[in-house]
């Protein structure tokens, strides 16, 4: 075996032998040099002095329609800060600060990357001066007045809602802003001392205060030093969500509850390969979407505003209450590098949060309904043979499933984009049967290149110099640094004190020279400040990963993503076709030897030199931005997927998210509901965790819980296992639970009409598909206190309440149920009616808690396929859930091809707002559905929350009646209300003027 796959193979072993994360290997706040020195600066004495003033004599318009106003601080001559201020007329404020004229240029988020370009549009502003501030009033979308005011000294900015202030940024005058200096100096250029540069209060890297010095140049951890050329450059910052704020939702990606603990740890954002990450954590894992949500009680009105920080370098974010339980909470912010860029959403709804949130960022794409499906995967299929065995298996018990993975062996010596020839000898053909069943394919693609001179992608990257970049540093001579004028270099002096002596005889003693002293002023032999070279030597960046020696492209260069993207073409991707997708894994980056696991801070990317640690978190990001516009151009029409680990703000318009390696334990199930709910409001819909556990392996009822959970909010839906736990496919089990799982996916394909409508709502509304209950129920204070609300329940769409069961039946054998403010609620499983509150639930196996709430419509398919693509003709069956006090129900019903963007010509597709009012159903539609491309025929109906058995039914179709079958009713348990199924024959055409009756 060759060193390199040897050692690959010793890490492998060594990582296999643990049996939770390694806590040693990752650091925390206290261990970073730069969240250190912020708890520092931020406990300094005489924190509420003014620091930062804004100058408004400075105000000066911007061509997107924001203004600026430079800043300064006052130890300092002149301003060295310009602050950026926008206003979006969706409802967001958006405050920037940067250097002006730094001494290296502090990297941006390139414009598109993750705000829109062209940026949202600009708010019509009214803008007036008063003492100490600058107020900017506009109104939100909805006519309510917003008022943000810019604090002049400290510089600050409170954002009013109605009169009523829900957010302010710098209240507690925690600001941090560490310009450039130059090497090793203590202060950065034009600042201004006091007494001495020791007095001077200047930022977290200069002040007199307990000041900590160490690694601002340099800073080791775990066995690495990163080199710092650059020194300081971390800023920090808090906000504070006014009113009583009972819960904070969001930062994801943790591993925590879904109303966010106050830790005193704070929450860290540095994507990680974290291997069996733990629960009830702050720890970092593999993806980062800085945001906040927080509820607001205040003037007797509860509303929701978001906190969005835009910053890829690493990042940690601490919440503080003044007290314990209600009231107002803060959380402060610190980076490590970049600029500052924050964004206040004002909402003042959940819904206007989520619009804000993609007004700025980008809509999601429909993804195609496949995607939407069961999805097979483990670490690893292993032959050709092993592929058909699976796919076969499904089939013999009637088992619905749409997409195949294969891992990381599929492919010849982890050369991604290559085959095991061996166990693959034929992989078009076998991607092709696969195709033929309607099915797709998933392959991985990882972003760590193996170094083999024979593997083209390795050989072109390299030839291209488009790899990450090792710098070695040299140490020259400052050219700029020269001798003060009164520097002294003579170290001796004639002792000025000295006298010639009464007897010195100067014709026989000669003359008479005065002794030497040493010079008092001697500053010592004079030498250049030593600095780096600015132009060190460049080499490419090598780690350990999968293929052992490994090369990592610097996906922030738009050349790289185009080339990286091209290599999915069918005629480069050998043994794939149209059917086949992507996965990209480890993508944090993961580096097997690096610092952290992961790529270390002081590597380059030659795109515009910037260093690593300037965009770590958005490196994953660009992989899978690349691989779905590479996707996208080689199948032109299509819809690409792409699932990656690691993302940034802005992911959900190129990849579905998985939530990693999470373990068969129940609080790991628990914990997805909070972690699913998070990313939702991340804009993430396309979301889900492993079913079953990545790591060891589930027992019968973890495995049935978890599918009976997912199925109904996972918008993503895989299994995935480690390669050393027993096989898990559905049919592996014994009987009772193979049954259990099989009804969970008949159940899931079902009701994919209602899952797909909630992403075209998801792609054009920016509603979330899955989404914690405050979404809907923001006047129920029970759905941002309740405990089970909260933590165990969630919401599909504003459709289905679900409540995950997540102990095993020795310890539960009944739920309470919380059912929010509502007409009324019915049972999933056989439509009993419940009134809103708490309800206990008497638990079995066969389903869990799950309510669809009374007053809409639910569109689903009776008639279960192998796959999701075999169900496109099929009729749908529309349930309807009335509300009982009005007869009364809405909903909708979104078709289209279900896999090109035909759709995005504004017509080819059928979008039917359904409603049922006095005994008949109705529609209202728009789009042209073509006849031939799917099925858009009603076969059934069935109506809940009847006060009385229906007689008589009948369909009028383009203004033609024609008599239905006498529908069949029956008795809801503990209600006196009823049920009717009404079979449509002949089926009535959506595409067509129809309604249906029932008497």
């Amino acid at each position: 075996m060759e060193v390199p796959r040897l050692l690959a193979c010793l890490v492998l072993a060594l990582v296999l032998e643990t049996g939770a994360v390694d806590r040693s290997k990752f650091r925390t706040c206290e261990q970073g040099s730069f969240c250190r020195r912020y708890k520092k600066w931020i406990a300094r004495p005489e924190r509420e002095k003014a620091l930062w003033e804004v100058l408004p004599q400075t105000r000066t318009p911007l061509a997107d329609g924001g203004v600026s106003f430079q800043v300064k601080h006052t130890n300092e001559a002149i301003a060295h800060l310009l602050l950026k201020l926008n206003i979006y007329a969706s409802g967001m404020v958006r405050i920037r600060l940067n250097e002006i004229e730094p001494l290296h240029t502090r990297h941006e988020i390139p414009a598109g990357d993750v705000v829109t370009e062209p940026p949202p549009k600009a708010a019509q502003v009214s803008t007036a001066e008063e003492t100490g501030k600058t107020v900017f009033k506009f109104a939100a979308p909805d006519g309510t007045e917003v008022q943000a005011s810019l604090h002049h000294a400290p510089l600050g900015l409170e954002v009013a809602v109605g009169g009523q202030v829900l957010q302010r940024l710098n209240a507690r005058n925690l600001l941090n802003f560490e310009r450039y200096r130059k090497p090793k100096e203590r202060l950065p250029p034009d600042s201004a001392a006091v007494a001495s540069p020791d007095a001077v209060l200047l930022d977290a890297a200069a002040h007199p205060h307990e000041l900590d010095t160490n690694g601002l140049w340099e800073e080791p951890f775990g066995g690495h030093t990163d080199q710092k050329p650059r020194g300081p450059a971390s800023l920090g910052m808090d906000v504070s969500f006014l009113g009583d704020v009972p819960s904070l939702f969001g930062l994801p990606e943790h591993a925590t509850k879904a109303s966010l603990p106050f830790y005193q740890e704070p929450y860290r954002f540095f994507n990680l390969d974290v291997f069996e990450y733990e629960i009830d954590e702050p720890m970092a894992l593999y993806g980062a979407i800085p945001i906040i949500w927080a509820i607001h009680r205040l003037g007797g009105k509860t509303m929701a505003s978001g906190f969005l920080w835009i910053n890829p370098s690493e990042t940690f974010v601490k919440l503080e209450r003044d007290g314990s339980g209600s009231g107002p909470a803060h959380a402060w912010w610190t980076s490590e590098s970049g600029v500052l860029d924050t964004v206040v959403m004002v909402g003042p709804t959940p819904k206007q949060v989520s619009a804000q949130f993609h007004d700025l960022t980008g809509h999601g794409p429909m993804p195609g309904l496949w995607a939407l499906g069961k999805h097979q995967c483990r670490w690893n299929y292993m032959t050709e043979k092993d592929v058909a065995t699976v796919d076969s298996m499904y089939d013999k018990y009637d088992i619905p499933y749409d997409t195949i993975w294969l891992d990381i062996e599929h492919t010849d010596g982890k050369a991604y984009f290559s085959w095991n020839s061996a166990a693959f000898p034929n992989p078009k053909q076998m991607v092709d049967n696969i195709s033929a069943k309607r099915r797709k394919f998933v392959n991985v693609v990882d972003p760590h290149i193996k170094k083999e001179e024979k593997f083209h992608v390795y050989r072109e990257v390299r030839d291209k110099g488009l790899f990450t970049k090792k710098v070695t540093y040299k140490q020259i001579d400052d050219p700029s640094d020269a001798k003060p004028a009164d520097w002294v270099e003579e170290s001796k002096i004639s002792d000025p004190s000295a006298t010639q002596p009464p007897e010195w005889n100067a014709e026989e003693d000669g003359p008479w020279v005065a002794p030497q002293i040493d010079n008092p002023a001697y500053k010592g032999v004079w030498h250049p400040r030593k600095i780096n070279d600015p132009t060190p030597d460049l080499t490419d960046f090598e780690g350990w990963c999968w293929p052992g020696t490994s090369l990592y492209p610097d996906f922030t260069n738009p050349e790289m993503r185009e080339y990286w993207g091209s290599q999915f073409a069918l005629d480069k991707y050998a043994g794939t076709n149209a059917d086949t997708y992507i996965w990209n894994d480890m993508n944090e980056p993961s580096v097997f030897n690096g610092p952290e696991v992961t790529m270390p801070r002081d590597a380059v990317h030659p795109y515009g030199m910037v260093e690593h640690r300037d965009v770590h978190n958005m490196y994953g990001y660009y992989v899978h931005r690349a691989t779905f516009e590479g996707l996208a151009k080689r199948t032109q029409g299509d819809r690409p997927f792409v699932l990656t680990r690691s993302f940034f703000i802005g992911s959900h318009k190129y990849s579905a998210i998985w939530t990693g390696d999470n373990y068969a334990q129940w609080s790991h199930l628990k914990a997805s509901i909070a972690m699913v709910g998070a990313l939702t409001l991340g804009g993430q819909s396309l979301v889900g965790a492993d079913v079953g556990g990545f790591f060891k392996h589930p027992d019968q009822e973890m495995t049935v819980r978890w599918y009976q959970l997912a199925v109904l909010i996972y918008p993503f839906l895989r299994n995935h296992a480690h390669l050393e736990t027993p096989r898990r496919e559905p049919y592996v089990f014994d009987e009772p639970t193979m049954l259990r799982i099989k009804a969970s996916l008949q159940l899931r394909y079902k009701m994919l009409p209602l899952w797909y409508t909630l992403f075209h709502q998801w792609n054009t509304a920016a509603e979330p598909v899955v989404r914690p209950l405050f979404w809907d129920f923001l006047d129920d204070p029970q759905t941002h206190e309740n405990e089970q609300a909260l933590e165990d329940q969630i919401m599909l769409g504003e459709v289905l309440l679900v409540h995950g069961i997540t102990k095993p039946s020795s310890e539960q054998t009944e739920a309470t149920v919380y059912l929010p403010k509502a007409a009324g609620w019915y049972s999933i499983q056989d439509g009993a009616f419940k009134s809103p509150g708490a309800h206990v639930h008497k638990l079995d196996l066969d389903s869990i808690p799950a309510y669809y709430k009374a007053g809409t419509v639910v569109p689903l398919k009776s008639r279960i396929r192998r796959s999701s693509a075999c169900m496109s003709l099929d009729p749908f069956t529309l349930n309807v859930y009335l509300d009982p006090q009005t007869g009364h129900a809405k909903g909708r019903l979104y078709i289209d091809d279900y896999r090109t963007r035909a759709y995005e010509d504004g017509k080819s597709f059928l979008d039917i707002e359904l409603e049922f009012k006095d005994g008949i159903l109705k529609a209202s539609s728009r789009g042209q559905l073509p006849e031939a491309a799917v099925g858009a025929e009603i076969e059934r109906v069935e109506i809940f929350g009847l006060k009385s058995a229906p007689q008589s039914a009948e369909a009028t179709v383009a203004g033609k009646a024609v008599a239905l079958p006498v529908p069949k009713s029956r008795a809801l348990d503990g209600s006196a209300l009823h049920a009717a199924v009404v079979k449509v024959k002949p089926f009535v055409d959506m595409r067509s003027e129809w309604q249906i009756s029932v008497k």
